[in-house]
């Protein structure tokens, strides 16, 4: 039987339904269309589309142009997940599927075999990778129990795009440490405590020649379940990578002013939806506008030169976070 998974939608969902996410689209991270420090939050995108009896693929990322998300020129990974017929993000996924990419409806070359991946992670999904040579209307199609699935988006300039693109420099910030927190309290929201990836930052690790990996998350806000689980594959993994500099940067500033203020004025039938609410009124973190970003999860990770060898967006599991670790190692 396959395994599924419901993420629970959030208010922080009508915000990337504002921001222009196509309605076939569902995205599993806590991203959004905002990335300045001026706007109020980034907003959970999720939206789960209805089961219509048979599976679908989906984009686990945002498609429209809008969110100025894939770009032509830089290689790209785009992760993709299966919903069932009932409308709910699979976690057992097959192990293997044929993606066809085609723009404007032609075919460019052949189907391509990606492996599926759900190692640590609450649902399965398929790391597509390609560089796509110009900006336009593309498509990826795959077959799921004999029908033919397909999931548009938009690939844009990209010069029309602030986020930091694989192959670039490492950007130089100052992003909170146990020493300093830089105005961020708390500096991690990972429900077990601060992590150990606050020793050292961003700025002061560029500048010793080590290989440097750069989470940007926000367990404590990211409701559907993945930021907590890839900062604990982190916590697994990065210690048996010493010469790598391993950082966790928040999102917010006043992650939890924002929620004790929003605790103190919601009625408790309201709870849950506490985290949401907080985050309206939180302040985004200098990090977000210094990457670009417009979501999270974000794993940034560069050689000892400072150069971007790989980034890992919205959702990755243990195989691919152990290959990525080991490309700078």
């Amino acid at each position: 039987m396959l395994s599924t998974y419901r993420p629970t939608v959030s208010r922080r969902a009508l915000l990337a339904g504002a921001a222009g996410l196509v309605s076939s689209a569902a995205l599993v991270a806590c991203g959004a269309a905002k990335s300045s420090s001026n706007d109020a939050s980034l907003a959970t995108n999720v939206a789960l589309t209805p089961g219509d009896g048979t599976a679908n693929l989906i984009a686990l990322f945002g498609t429209d142009a809008a969110y100025k998300y894939v770009v032509s020129g830089h290689p790209q990974r785009l992760a993709f997940g299966i919903n069932d017929a009932r409308g709910a993000h699979v976690l057992d996924v097959p192990t293997t599927l044929d993606f066809q990419l085609s723009k404007d409806g032609v075919p460019i070359g052949g189907a391509i075999p990606v492996v599926g991946h759900s190692d640590g992670v609450p649902i399965g999904y398929y790391p597509y990778r390609t560089t796509f040579d110009s900006p336009g209307q593309y498509e990826v199609q795959v077959t799921l129990d004999g029908v033919a699935s397909t999931v548009r988006f938009d690939v844009g300039e990209p010069a029309n795009s602030p986020l930091i693109q694989p192959g670039s420099a490492m950007v130089s910030v100052a992003t909170p440490t146990l020493a300093d927190h830089q105005g961020v309290e708390p500096i991690c929201t990972q429900p077990s405590g601060t992590c150990a990836f606050h020793t050292i930052t961003v700025a002061r690790a560029l500048t010793t020649g080590k290989a440097t990996a750069l989470l940007v998350s926000t367990p404590e806000f990211c409701q559907i379940g993945v930021c907590g689980p890839v900062l604990e594959l982190l916590n697994d993994i990065a210690p048996s990578y010493p010469l790598i500099q391993t950082i966790h940067a928040e999102v917010y500033t006043n992650a939890q002013a924002a929620l004790d203020q929003t605790n103190s004025t919601v009625s408790k039938s309201a709870m849950p939806e506490a985290p949401a609410q907080a985050v309206d009124s939180a302040t985004l973190a200098p990090v977000i506008d210094a990457y670009g970003l417009s979501y999270e999860p974000a794993l940034f990770i560069a050689n000892g030169s400072g150069q971007i060898v790989e980034r890992l967006d919205n959702i990755f599991d243990r195989a691919e976070l152990t290959a990525a670790f080991k490309r700078i190692s």
